[in-house]
């Protein structure tokens, strides 16, 4: 499986060897609707993907991997991480840096690391936004409602188990066939050219920040798209929870018993700088095929 390097909220990095396998083989263009680090895609056995996320800058971050020479974007990594003296633990003998007792490299990265942000935030660009995520905390990548990158400096750098992903996940993303688009998932021209579309939109009844945009009318709204994709034979796969810390999603448990329901368990680590919460979530795959 390849991994991607960008810790995208709601990725599904932790359950992919479980939902790829459900898929269906004879597929030519992949549509993954909620694209985030378009993980989800860059994994099926399809060669063609449209790649849709309403995050434009996630999609420009993966359309400039896409577009731009390997040894170009890591040489531009490296320029930036010695502009704003960050460490450079895959350069650098054993021991040359002391890593702190729960604060890891932050210690020797965080006047950099705020510097780098205050500049990316008056002027924004993609290589200097992925930066930011390679040292930034759990590698979050994340906006405030000014749209300014507001993660924290993290315990972490650009370690070499982490370029080595990278340089995996760029190389991968660039042997594919991709559209990207950045509409919104009741946008009608998503569902003219692709034979299988894969939802993971935001979930309703979970308490992750990412989530709090999502209403009960998108919910509705897109329950009607997968009926609609039904009644024209084309098949889909939709995550989601019926079941998390306590609550239950009851209209999914209900519009769902129509298609097959695929359990996944797994339990859920809900994490910030300030907490960690562990919760027991059912999350499923219900697809039409």
């Amino acid at each position: 499986m390849i991994v991607s390097p960008l810790n995208y909220s709601g990725n599904k990095a932790k359950i992919l060897k479980h939902i790829i396998p459900l898929f269906p083989q004879d597929v030519n263009v992949f549509a993954d609707i909620f694209c985030g680090s378009g993980i989800v895609g860059l994994n099926s056995p399809c060669e063609t993907l449209l790649l849709n996320d309403k995050e434009k800058r996630i999609l420009n971050l993966l359309k400039y991997f896409k577009t731009n020479d390997l040894d170009k974007i890591l040489f531009e990594i490296a320029n930036l991480i010695q502009i704003y003296d960050l460490t450079d633990t895959k350069s650098k003998p054993k021991g040359y840096y002391k890593i702190y007792a729960n604060e890891g490299l932050s210690k020797y990265n965080k006047d950099g690391f705020l510097k780098l942000r205050k500049d990316y935030n008056e002027k924004p660009n993609d290589i200097k936004l992925f930066v930011l995520i390679l040292y930034g905390f759990n590698h979050y990548l994340r906006f405030n409602s000014k749209n300014l990158f507001n993660v924290p400096v993290g315990k972490m750098d650009f370690s070499k188990s982490l370029y080595d992903k990278t340089i995996e996940f760029i190389k991968f993303l660039q042997e594919k066939n991709i559209k990207f688009t950045n509409l919104d998932f009741r946008d009608e021209n998503l569902y003219k050219t692709a034979d299988f579309f894969y939802f993971d939109p935001p979930y309703l009844i979970t308490n992750a920040p990412y989530n709090a945009s999502w209403s009960q009318k998108d919910e509705n709204d897109l329950y009607e798209i997968l009926d609609f994709l039904n009644s024209k034979n084309k098949k889909f796969a939709f995550s989601n929870v019926i079941f998390s810390n306590g609550k239950t999603n009851e209209k999914l448990k209900i519009w769902s018993k129509k298609y097959q329901i695929c359990e996944i368990k797994r339990q859920y680590t809900n994490a910030n700088y300030r907490r960690k919460n562990l919760s027991n979530a059912m999350e499923v795959l219900i697809k039409n095929y």
